[in-house]
């Protein structure tokens, strides 16, 4: 490992982007560029490294042989100011424990190389010239508590109050274009608060309609140093996908986008030429979803496009190639029959280009890469081969051409068992984003390299710096005894290659701020190292790079040793914050190509899927097939389950983005419909809000996959956090009233009763969760309409059915608080009538499943049968189907007679015990010891003109529990 002594003199910034530095002054939608040249460079200096207690970093700075350009505090906040030579900053305590630095971000006008900069503060001075800090070369000061290290510097390239995101950048001649997704708001004057001090008269407001998504470009002229304005390539109000543009031999600017239209995401393209846009092309034609698309230019001059698409069952990885003013039709690049994921495409010499993407085929994620060429009219493409292929996470490559045609291939890297069991009790698999780290392979030919330097060396040791790996506070806490150590927190993800004219290779990648909590979840920077050959170099921070984890900046090498980062930022650390635009940094590192120093792999062979892969896809198939008849009504059954959480959750603990949500509901638990996924769908702001609307509409698959769309709203005892589900899209999270005055009071809370208004509304349904805890309920509300249901079960917490119940919480031990009011045998004791169901909630996965009996598998009829109570819970894949004389679980109803309860379990071991609950109390219980079970048992007891509730637990001798809806039966 190297580190960088790059000199990024300004003036090279300057003859690209300007030197504006973190402005906001230019008119909307236009960068921001100053007319005066300057040579200007960039610091991030560090206060309060290693504060125990937090504390004020107060003072000023003195500048010798230059002036201060711009100075800004790094992470403001309540009484923090930067002002002409002076600053005022304080370290502060972030929760659940983290102490976390501050600082500021300078910006020095150099007179000389050598300016002067002394640092003066409370806790003492420190000095520095400017040619002693390079980038990527951080320097100490008072013995580690200060550090100062040179960064880029940035322009910022959209100042509009709408969102602009997924940027993709070329180059053609004197022209640079970048493509991105602008979202629109809705009226802001109809904008709600996530608190609101009285009932609204209407909740019409909640469904006015948002802007939509169009997309834009940008361009750049090099030689006139100008930017144009905005303009579009699509029509406005849609919802897209990502982006992607490339020019073509003949000068042709494409622009190519997923979009829904008519209910279907499909991708689209469109050509410019001499300023003028020609019809729009619509690529594919299938009824499955499309997302995701990539483009590239080959040395030929065509353009290739790349993405991801519903096909026969599953996922597949297709491209197609530019032909004249058409491209040719889609041919598949992906050879499995499982889920194929998130292609990239570079293109290297003598017309070949290569796509890189990851597969679930084995029953984990493994990257693979195939190289490609085309042959007018034809696509002829070599073997796919294996780049990483072992039981571990390997997934969300990006691929770039290096010296000699040799392809480097960026991965990340996580445990074993990633989104198997790994919960409160069970941490035997891998949490989705825990652990997570960035490999890089090479290949020539079909022979595997690495790099003599090693890139953890650079990567891992920055990322400590940024954000040392600490456990996870929330799963630490909630660790019963039985579970394993806890493995850690992710700290960098999501790489991005790019490769320039003499072969150096450019790494960007995510690492995480120790922040856990914030109003939009964790945080996460942009970070860069390059390897030229013989070293990796680096790495470098970004910054306004700061937003969520799913944030893909793009790359382009421009020159020997030059290169465009366009990413976004959602100002988390600055005045405009939560609020996405568009940044751009140019890096000259002034890096010369060496030979490349590699070291030998062997052969990447796969290794074999675990052998519980097939056991489960076998239960799975099982339960799939089941059906059960009702008079005339034939059901089947969907799992999956509405209490998931991702990145954009602020009280996450890391939950990995959005789209690791859905991949480990279509492949790692195998699910059929789900609820997604945050709290008011990110803090109540209407992008995150749309982000997750859209994506819920993504990954809809008719007839295999069921998104539902779902938020957690969370109040506090007693009135009780709520996972509301609806089967229509557009409907915003409803604000919440002030708590109740006095939770000593049996009275309804009217927050309550105004969510249950909301749900009749807007024809939703709510489940109460963790209800025997600080987020739970004491029950003294219900609506049977709206409310059909409780989560009995979560895997990141217990079970809060009944005392003394498996993995019940007890006074001793109740993750979340002690709040006995809230089991769920009381609310059953009251007459409420609820369904039992289970999900998993923060970090937890494959141990927590809602089961729905449908009569369609479609949002209409997950709906139906949650008000029908047709639904039960299940740490595992349990097959249950409960009857009582031709009717159901969840009904109520009359018999002659005393009642026989008709008992089917399936199971993935045998049950130890099963047991028949009647008004909480154990009336039957039995130990078949067997996997199947199939009994009758008549309640004998049973009085001539009262109903009684009745529900069955089953214990498998694994541990492994389900929980059967109650069935309210009255004897005639």
């Amino acid at each position: 490992m190297r580190l960088a002594g790059w000199a990024l003199g300004a003036a090279v910034v300057a003859s690209f982007v300007g030197v504006t530095v973190f402005s906001r002054a230019a008119a909307p939608g236009s960068p921001q560029v100053a007319g005066k040249r300057a040579s200007l460079v960039r610091f991030r200096i560090l206060l309060g490294l290693g504060d125990q207690e937090p504390s004020r970093w107060d003072g000023s700075i003195r500048i010798t042989g230059g002036k201060i350009h711009s100075m800004e505090v790094w992470r403001p906040g309540e009484g923090d100011s930067a002002e002409g030579e002076r600053f005022s900053v304080r370290t502060r305590r972030l929760p659940p424990a983290a102490m976390q630095d501050n600082g500021l971000l300078l910006a020095v006008e150099l007179l000389n190389p050598g300016t002067r900069l002394d640092v003066l503060t409370e806790r003492g001075g420190f000095s520095f010239t400017t040619d002693q800090v390079g980038l990527g070369e951080p320097r100490n000061f008072l013995d580690g508590q200060a550090s100062v290290e040179r960064v880029p510097s940035t322009v910022q390239l959209t100042h509009s109050p709408e969102e602009q995101d997924f940027p993709a950048v070329a180059e053609a001649g004197d022209i640079l274009y970048i493509a991105y997704v602008e979202f629109t708001h809705g009226d802001r004057s109809q904008k709600w608060p996530q608190q609101i001090a009285e009932k609204p008269r209407s909740f019409d407001g909640l469904a006015q309609p948002a802007g939509g998504d169009q997309v834009m470009v940008l361009e750049y002229s090099k030689s006139k140093k100008t930017w144009s304005a905005p303009y579009a390539a699509s029509a406005p109000k849609q919802d897209v996908s990502r982006a992607a543009v490339a020019v073509d031999g003949a000068g042709r600017v494409w622009v190519i986008w997923s979009a829904q239209v008519k209910g279907n995401f499909d991708i689209y393209a469109r050509a410019r030429v001499k300023g003028a846009w020609g019809e729009e092309i619509r690529l594919t034609q299938d009824p499955g979803p499309d997302l995701n698309p990539v483009a590239v230019t080959d040395s030929a001059g065509g353009v290739w496009v790349a993405w991801q698409g519903w096909r026969s069952g599953s996922f597949e990885v297709l491209v197609a190639r530019q032909r004249e003013s058409g491209f040719t039709r889609e041919e598949r690049v992906s050879a499995s029959a499982a889920n194929d994921w998130d292609p990239q495409i570079a293109a290297g010499r003598g017309g070949e280009v290569a796509v890189v993407w990851d597969t679930y085929d084995k029953g984990d994620y493994d990257v693979y890469v195939r190289r490609l060429r085309f042959a007018d009219p034809k696509i002829t493409m070599q073997a796919a081969l294996p780049v990483a292929a072992s039981q571990k996470f390997e997934a969300r490559a990006s691929v770039a051409y290096g010296r000699d045609n040799r392809i480097f291939v960026a991965y990340e890297e996580s445990y074993p068992g990633w989104g198997k069991d790994f919960g409160a009790y069970e941490t035997t698999g891998a949490g989705l984003y825990q652990g997570n780290t960035v490999r890089v392979k090479v290949l020539e030919g079909s022979q595997y390299f690495t790099t003599a330097d090693k890139l953890e060396e650079t990567v891992d040791a920055g990322a400590k710096k940024a954000a040392p790996e600490l456990p996870n506070a929330e799963l630490a806490k909630n660790r019963r005894p039985n579970a394993t150590p806890y493995a850690g927190v992710a700290s960098k993800g999501m790489p991005r290659l790019a490769s320039d004219s003499q072969g150096i290779v450019y790494l960007a990648y995510r690492v995480a701020a120790p922040t856990t909590r914030g109003p939009l979840g964790s945080v996460w920077f942009e970070h860069l190292a390059y390897f030229d050959g013989r070293d990796w170099v680096g790495p470098v921070f970004l910054p306004q790079s700061d937003n969520s984890l799913d944030n893909r900046p793009a790359l382009l090498a421009t020159g020997a040793g030059d290169l465009v980062v366009v990413s976004s930022t959602d100002h988390r650390h600055g005045p405009d914050r939560f609020n996405n635009d568009l940044v751009l940094a140019e890096l000259n590192t002034g890096a010369r190509s060496h030979a490349p120093e590699l070291s030998p792999l062997g052969p990447e062979k796969p290794e074999p899927p675990s052998p519980d892969v097939k056991a489960e896809l076998d239960q799975v198939a099982m339960m799939r097939g089941y059906r059960v008849e009702l008079g005339k009504e034939k059901l089947q059954l969907l799992r999956g389950e509405f209490h998931r959480h991702t990145e954009y959750s602020g009280d996450g603990g890391r939950d990995g983005p959005i789209i690791d949500a859905y991949r480990y509901m279509l492949d790692a638990a195998y699910m059929d419909w789900v609820g997604c996924c945050d709290h008011d769908n990110g803090g109540g702001r209407e992008y995150p809000w749309w982000i997750t609307q859209k994506l819920t509409d993504a990954f809809y698959i008719p007839g295999r996959f069921v998104p539902m769309f779902s938020y957690e709203r969370s109040v506090r005892y007693p009135e009780g956090h709520r996972n509301v589900v609806l089967a229509q899209r557009g409907i915003r999270p409803l604000p919440r009233l002030p708590k109740m005055a006095d939770e000593s009071k049996p009275s309804r809370a009217p927050d309550t009763q105004m969510l249950y208004e909301y749900l009749r509304r807007f024809d939703g349904i709510a489940a109460v969760h963790t209800s025997g805890t600080n987020m739970g309920t004491d029950w003294r509300d219900n609506d049977p309409k709206v409310e059909p249901a409780v989560e009995i079960y979560q895997g990141d917490r217990q079970n809060y059915e009944l005392p003394d119940a498996p993995r019940s919480n007890s006074a001793g031990d109740s993750i979340g608080g002690w709040r006995p009011l809230g089991f769920v045998s009381l609310a059953l004791q009251k007459g409420y009538r609820l369904a039992f169901q289970a999900s998993s909630d923060h970090i937890s996965t494959h141990m927590s499943y809602c089961n729905l009996w449908v009569t369609e598998p479609t949002r209409k009829g997950v709906l139906d049968a949650f008000k029908k109570r047709r639904v039960y819970g299940a740490t595992d894949n349990i097959l249950a189907d409960v009857k009582s004389g031709g009717h159901f679980m969840g009904e109520e109803f009359a018999v002659k007679g005393p009642p026989l309860i008709e008992v089917r379990l399936e199971g993935t071991a045998e049950f130890r015990r099963v047991h028949i609950i009647k008004d909480g109390k154990y009336a039957y219980s039995g130990e078949p010891m067997s996997r199947k079970v199939y009994f009758g048992w008549r309640d004998q007891a049973a009085r001539a003109g009262t109903t009684s509730y009745y529900y069955v637990r089953g214990e498998q001798t694994n541990g492994e529990l389900v929980w059967v809806s109650p069935m309210w039966i009255t004897v005639q």
